[in-house]
């Protein structure tokens, strides 16, 4: 019986790439969010661990309601910033937040470090003064 050895290639589609791991021990950890496609490689007896990352959700179809000073459309999976992404908010659609006067509110689904999904992308609410 002959014996093949075949190097098997991955692709996978990823539009980050983090690695880690102990190169003295010849070993490699490869965390990564899909996307963009690219090939990845293993061979030469080195150990390799790859890890998919959901894409991060796309911004949230969210609007400015500049009569009552509110977001129209946002729900309980979203948080809001309104120091332009320093600090994120949950959003509380029992107790929603009221917005008076000139604000930026920036808004997107937040992120589930249980599951790897990183927080979304931003819809950017502009409030205009009463």
């Amino acid at each position: 019986m002959m014996r093949r050895t075949v190097n098997k290639c991955i692709r996978l589609s990823l539009i980050g790439i983090l690695v880690a791991g102990a190169a003295s021990l010849g070993a490699s950890t490869t965390k990564a969010y899909a996307a963009d496609n690219f090939t990845l490689a293993a061979g030469n007896n080195s150990a390799l661990s790859v890890a998919l990352f959901a894409q991060p959700p796309w911004p949230p179809n969210v609007t400015v309601d500049d009569i009552a000073n509110t977001i129209t459309g946002a729900n309980e999976k979203m948080e809001y910033s309104t120091d332009g992404g320093l600090n994120w908010t949950s959003y509380d659609p029992v107790n929603p937040p009221v917005f008076y006067g000139a604000v930026t509110v920036l808004v997107r689904i937040a992120g589930d470090s249980v599951n790897y999904i990183p927080a979304g992308f931003i819809t950017t609410l502009t409030f205009t003064p009463d």
